[in-house]
């Protein structure tokens, strides 16, 4: 899975990495079309002043771009409008469209009248100051001419009669300002109107409204244009429609606009791709995991994959087609998986055959002794029948065997379940192996039970300690060496030894007898709990529980329990138990 992890995070870290990027293109542009609105706001604001500061930019230092073979007629397209450039000494050094009578020079009262007057001659103008970096400051005038501001002088200079216009001007007056569709309104020193004339009806505006005005003269529909007559103190302000229609856009900004223009929609296309391709590389697969998990909720664990889908995930040479190779831990955890979850269904499925067959071999031998006892004693309680001491004698044997047996089977119960549960509370002691066995062997020649059976033991040499439960020890061999007499004729003989093992990491006890053996299907289920065999025709009176119980102590010893055996050859069985435990 740590494939599956690198390259997952290669996958996505590549994602959002360009996420991250056009995160960042899209601020430049927002911060960039922000810009242009600001800009744009000027130049709408006041669009003489607007141009002459983009040609101020364009042009930087006028020697340096004289010197580049770029010619001031390229940035000034206009042709009502002219140019000129002037330097720190006042000498004008670039211009463009300009009228004969201006001037190619100019000192300092020329400088202070026409930032006083913001007019040359006849031509209102704007300008502004333009320091290049590494060179001289130079002054940009953009000249221009406006009716407006045209009519207002000649008035004043042609028909002002102390600070007002004679009634035989009047009429001439008001036929020029139809013609302009202004209005002309007179006021006195008191602000009150003392002539007005036009076409428009005179409109009164706030004292803040003229600076207005004067500051963004292109947000209002008509100019306005003030002289005050200076011997009456009359003030004369002419209202005329604006004519500066030319919505023109930046030319400084139109091309980094559009190449941010078309590098937006080339980042929002690529990543409508990016979404569609990502929906379809990880959405496909996850459908697939889906389905497969619902079939494998449904206990279907065979079919991992439908024909179907086994053609949409694999070639024909059973490789998986590039889409799902990024899947492709999962893929295999999946079909491990499956065949795991098949295996522990037949296991759980053998495992309720097992059980089935334990609860009822458990209920078939306690039903028989005391099948046996009840009979008994119905027996004893009939009062018709004397009984013979004999035969007391024996009905007293067979009840005391059946309960024997009965009491040995619930104790084989009890051990087994305090082995599975109360592992953690159990002892180990240091102990000899050869005393121990010794002590268990001699046990067995003392039992009148197996004076049929011969019995060999081979110690260890040297002699080893190991760390044992010696109650459970004990148990252990028992039942291995009951199991070995029980299922064989009574002329069997059993050898026992114990051996260092060959990597000297513990101890093997081998347990060999010479009997009938035991064919495979006994082999694969001898440690299944209440089995018995089916190798001997002779009696079958044990629990069926030992060499479950056997097992189960060698692993609370950290051991293993192996059985080699064929059928009329006898069997070996072999019990490792490591000097070491964790």
């Amino acid at each position: 899975m740590k494939k599956l992890r690198g390259r997952l995070f290669f996958h996505f870290s590549i994602q959002f990495g360009f996420i991250a990027l056009l995160m960042i293109v899209v601020v430049f542009l927002a911060t960039l079309i922000g810009g242009y609105f600001l800009v744009e706001m000027d130049r709408d604001a006041d669009y003489y002043q607007y141009q002459v500061e983009e040609l101020a930019i364009d042009v930087g230092d006028p020697l340096e771009y004289k010197k580049n073979d770029n010619d001031i007629s390229d940035v000034l397209k206009t042709e009502n409008m002219w140019l000129q450039i002037i330097d720190e000494e006042g000498n004008v050094i670039e211009s463009e469209n300009v009228p004969a009578d201006l001037k190619e020079r100019y000192n300092s009262i020329d400088i202070a009248q026409m930032k006083e007057r913001e007019q040359l001659a006849e031509y209102s103008i704007k300008y502004t100051l333009e320091k290049p970096l590494f060179a001289d400051t130079y002054l940009f005038v953009l000249g221009y001419q406006e009716q407006g501001a045209l009519l207002i002088n000649e008035l004043i200079e042609n028909v002002n009669t102390n600070g007002s216009i004679a009634e035989a001007d009047q009429s001439e007056v008001e036929e020029t300002l139809n013609q302009l569709e202004g209005t002309l309104a007179i006021y006195d020193d008191n602000g009150d109107i003392v002539q007005q004339f036009g076409s428009n009806e005179h409109i009164e505006v706030s004292p803040l409204e003229m600076i207005e005005r004067d500051i963004s003269p292109d947000h209002y529909d008509e100019n306005q244009y003030t002289l005050l007559d200076r011997e009456s103190g009359n003030s004369w302000i002419l209202t005329a429609p604006s004519k500066q229609n030319q919505k023109q856009s930046s030319t400084m900004l139109k091309k980094p606009v559009f190449i941010v223009a078309a590098l937006a929609g080339a980042i929002l296309a690529i990543t409508l791709l990016i979404a569609f391709w990502n929906s379809f590389r990880y959405g496909s697969p996850l459908f697939i995991f889906a389905n497969w998990l619902n079939r494998m909720g449904n206990g279907n664990y065979k079919e991992v994959l439908t024909e179907q889908e086994k053609k949409k995930v694999y070639r024909k040479n059973g490789k998986l087609k590039r889409r799902y190779k990024l899947y492709k831990e999962v893929f295999q955890a999946f079909d491990e998986m499956a065949v795991k979850l098949d295996a522990s269904q037949k296991e759980r499925e053998q495992l309720e055959k097992s059980r089935e067959e334990w609860v009822a071999g458990i209920s078939h031998d306690l039903r028989t002794p005391l099948t046996t006892m009840e009979g008994y004693g119905r027996m004893l309680g009939n009062e018709q029948y004397e009984w013979s001491k004999q035969e007391l004698q024996e009905i007293g044997d067979t009840i005391t065997e059946k309960s024997g047996y009965m009491v040995d089977l619930i104790e084989d119960f009890t051990l087994s379940f305090r082995l599975k549960n109360d592992a953690n509370t159990l002892t180990f002691n240091l102990v000899s192996m050869n005393e121990s066995m010794e002590q268990i062997i001699e046990k067995f020649r003392k039992d009148v039970a197996f004076k049929d059976y011969s019995v060999v033991y081979e110690p260890v040499r040297p002699d080893r300690k190991i760390e044992v439960n010696e109650r459970l020890f004990e148990r252990m061999i028992d039942n291995l060496m009951y199991n070995a007499w029980k299922h064989n004729p009574q002329d069997t003989a059993v050898k026992v030894a114990v051996t260092q093992s060959e990597e000297e990491k513990g101890l093997e006890i081998r347990i060999t007898d010479n009997g009938t053996g035991m064919d495979e299907e006994t082999q694969k289920h001898l440690f299944t709990r209440y089995y018995r065999g089916t190798n001997t025709e002779e009696r079958n009176e044990g629990t069926g529980l030992g060499m479950s119980i056997a097992l189960q102590i060698a692993k609370l010893h950290q051991g293993t329990i192996s059985v080699q055996s064929e059928k009329d050859r006898g069997t070996t069985v072999t019990v490792f138990l490591p000097n070491d435990k964790d």
